[in-house]
């Protein structure tokens, strides 16, 4: 497996590359092409092309290229050419709705030497959905009913762009609308089962370990330079504020073997830094809380204060949060933390609100108003001001109170206000999550 890197100074994504070995099982290749003058100018970020990506890495059929063109028809005919010839697989999205800039239909059908036709089904389509707002049809939405002639119709059940699927010489172009919650059930329902059947012979198998209290520079320390736990299984490491996703793939005809290898490159990984593991899969860590609370018939109460709400957030998303989280507090201002939490007014006095005692007062106050067995507190400066050459912008302590009493971390975060918010509630429930797995061996 060749050196592990950052993709580029710009990206959050550290990966480990396909060694030789994991390449030889790699049987088809696909590319990826999104349409809009709007992606490129950065006014919409490119998240339909993350989402197919890993669809298709899911499949066996990776993406080799992923490709931003202007609303141009000779850029989106050139883009086309270009990886019908590299590709087996190609998936466009955007350019089919119904305004002059909307050119990927034109753009597709000219590539190929198609007919674009006016399809009298997909007219009676495209009116009904406006019908059924109580709206007419506007004729510039007569365009969405052209289609090329050879192609095939991919049904589109919420909206008026229906996607059109071209097959020559083994190779296959899709070209999906590009709003996001129709072109995710139009993959997954018609696209994905047709590659699926065209291309049997393709074979992934992936696993995810979720990791926290650990960060990317730290996990390539203990990995080494070389990440070698299983040559033929690339390791992809996708941080998010404070929180990081191992994800593990291997490619092989043999399912079975694939599943050895990524079953050795996991032992691994565990053997190395198990302790910061989780969850396996797409759990995320406030689950993982509420099971442990849950299995234990137990309840926790939170107070915050420099993240305002986020943690009460990520809590209560979870469905059935209600069975393990009893309350929480926003308590920014001093007097709410006296007056909610019964923190000493000495104490903020004396060490300021962002400091430990205070910390700790708010965890303990919370828990005994609360009546709970856990509590979790945070505080913090966000910024950009507030800070102080002895507690600088991004100081945040944490606290977990329990029956066994409080314990309580210093952490230190840089960057932007909404990143260190989002940071300090991720490590927060880190932290908690730490405090309850250590209970249990006590």
């Amino acid at each position: 497996m060749e050196r592990c890197r950052s993709s580029s100074p710009s990206e959050s994504v550290l990966y480990c590359s396909l060694s030789s070995a994991a390449r030889s099982h790699i049987k088809h290749i696909s590319e990826i092409i999104t349409v809009g003058d709007e992606i490129l100018r950065g006014d919409v970020i490119n998240g339909n092309a993350a989402y197919i990506g890993r669809a298709l890495c899911e499949i066996g059929i990776p993406p080799r290229a992923v490709r931003v063109v202007a609303d141009d028809k000779n850029d989106i005919k050139t883009a086309l050419d270009r990886s019908f010839r590299d590709a087996d697989v190609t998936i466009l999205t955007g350019g089919l709705g119904p305004t002059p800039d909307d050119l990927t239909r034109d753009a597709l059908a000219e590539c190929f030497g198609l007919s674009l036709v006016e399809d009298a089904e997909l007219l009676v389509h495209v009116r009904s959905l406006f019908a059924a707002r109580g709206m007419e049809m506007p004729e510039t939405s007569r365009n969405q009913a052209l289609f090329p002639q050879g192609a095939t119709k991919i049904p589109n059940p919420h909206g008026t762009a229906t996607g059109i699927h071209y097959a020559r010489d083994d190779h296959h172009v899709f070209s999906l609308p590009g709003v996001t919650v129709e072109m995710r059930q139009m993959l997954e329902q018609s696209v994905i089962p047709v590659l699926q059947e065209a291309f049997p012979d393709a074979r992934c198998m992936t696993r995810t370990l979720r990791m926290a209290g650990i960060g990317e520079s730290h996990l390539l320390r203990e990995l080494g330079d070389g990440c070698e736990l299983e040559r033929s299984v690339s390791l992809a490491f996708l941080p998010h504020h404070g929180l990081l996703d191992v994800r593990l793939t291997a490619l092989s005809d043999d399912p079975s073997e694939a599943e050895a290898q990524i079953a050795n490159a996991e032992a691994g990984l565990r053997e190395r830094v198990g302790d910061h593991v989780y969850a396996t899969g797409t759990a995320t860590l406030a689950e993982v809380i509420g099971n442990i609370l849950v299995n234990r018939g137990q309840r926790l109460a939170i107070a915050e204060s420099c993240t305002g709400g986020l943690v009460g957030s990520m809590i209560t998303d979870t469905p059935g949060s209600s069975r393990w989280f009893e309350r929480g507090w926003i308590t920014y201002s001093n007097e709410a933390k006296r007056e909610h939490l019964a923190v000493p007014t000495g104490l903020i006095e004396l060490h300021g609100a962002v400091s430990e005692p205070v910390a700790r007062a708010m965890a303990e106050g919370a828990r005994a108003a609360a009546r709970t067995e856990w509590s979790l507190a945070t505080t913090g400066i966000a910024g950009p001001s507030g800070g102080s050459t002895e507690k600088p912008v991004g100081t945040v302590w944490v606290a977990v109170a329990s029956s066994s009493g409080v314990e309580s971390r210093h952490l230190q975060f840089g960057g932007l206000r909404e990143t260190i918010k989002l940071r300090t509630a991720h490590s927060g429930l880190a932290f908690l999550h730490r405090q309850l797995l250590d209970a249990r061996t006590k």
